[in-house]
């Protein structure tokens, strides 16, 4: 089984920090650019069994009032999803967590993570193996290290009924952060080779991560696919 994370900041596109500044206009404006953005993201997650993807647009004006979980159905051969809000900015924008799905799909975390600025979640679902039933999680964090702290704690109590867990997103911190120590000493095999995510155009920090609990096995491998200012990290399960 193949399953992707990715950070798709809203089809935004960001090439370089310039862009960040060109294309300022794309954080509140509805453009045809984001849709062709958007296909190309389509066509490459299409390749995987399960997809994990933070920064969607779930209907703001920026995104026309379009729903890029909509737009994904549309465009890949997923069948079955789970999607999560997790900020509403008025009508401009509705930020979310999705997850897309070939086989069938239950979910069972849906929950908003501890912050002092509200905004971030975690959207987890099962799906079954021929080992039985296999949690697939996709987080979003908070920028800093306090919130990362309590946000990991939450995640690792959260998940802690679930025996098989893949737990995968960004994580907004470095492999070696002591806040991933929250998961590594609770018995998750953090499968980051450090390669970097972010920024897409020239890689310096690796803020993706992906994590594994339980009688699950595999590689992971950051992508060399760019249609966002992160990379796409990719986890293969034996």
């Amino acid at each position: 089984m193949r399953i992707l994370s990715y950070n798709i900041q809203a089809a935004i596109s960001s090439d370089s920090y310039f862009s960040y500044l060109s294309r300022l206009h794309l954080q509140i404006m509805p453009s045809p650019t984001k849709t062709t953005v958007l296909q190309n993201i389509a066509q490459y997650i299409s390749d995987f069994d399960v997809v994990c993807l933070q920064e969607v647009d779930l209907g703001g004006f920026r995104n026309g009032y379009k729903n890029q979980v909509e737009q994904f159905l549309a465009h890949t051969p997923f069948e079955y999803y789970a999607c999560q809000i997790n900020r509403v900015v008025g009508k401009l924008s509705v930020h979310g967590n999705l997850i897309l799905s070939k086989i069938p799909l239950q979910q069972v975390v849906n929950t908003p993570l501890p912050s002092r600025i509200k905004g971030r979640g975690m959207l987890a679902v099962a799906v079954e193996m021929p080992f039985g039933q296999m949690v697939v999680a996709n987080a979003h964090l908070s920028l800093g290290m306090l919130d990362q702290l309590k946000q990991i704690r939450f995640i690792r109590e959260t998940l802690k009924p679930y025996d098989n867990v893949c737990l995968m997103g960004d994580f907004n911190c470095p492999s070696n952060a002591e806040q991933l120590h929250l998961l590594k000493d609770f018995d998750y095999i953090h499968l980051n080779d450090n390669t970097a995510t972010y920024p897409s155009w020239h890689p310096k920090q690796t803020l993706d991560h992906i994590f594994i609990k339980g009688c699950l096995k595999g590689r992971a491998e950051v992508a060399q696919f760019c249609a966002s200012d992160h990379l796409p990290v990719i986890l293969e399960i034996e």
